[in-house]
């Protein structure tokens, strides 16, 4: 099972496990590689120019959030960067700080 999504030109598919397909011109799939591409330890995807997070994606298809909402963090119960099953997902409104 798998939920279809458009970002900006691009069409993707979003696995439970985790997993991304990025269609591509000639109406093929291929699969969008799950490697530690950023300092902080996550995998960013690179669509139309923009980069996302692959847990954001996942967020985006599973957990109803959208994905240009920048007010919260996307955590990881098991404090694994690279696990982006959505089990594994929470969603966490950042704190604004009021200054003195």
């Amino acid at each position: 099972m798998y939920v279809r999504l458009e970002i900006g030109d691009t069409t993707i598919k979003v696995f439970q496990d985790g997993s991304i397909h990025r269609k591509k011109n000639d109406d093929s799939w291929k699969i969008i590689e799950d490697s530690c591409n950023h300092i902080k330890g996550y995998n960013v995807i690179l669509i139309s120019k923009e980069q996302y997070m692959r847990s954001k994606i996942i967020a985006a298809a599973y957990l109803n959030h959208d994905l240009y909402d920048n007010s919260v963090f996307i955590c990881h119960k098991d404090n694994n960067k690279m696990n982006c099953c959505p089990d594994n997902l929470y969603i966490k409104p950042k704190i604004k700080k009021e200054l003195p």
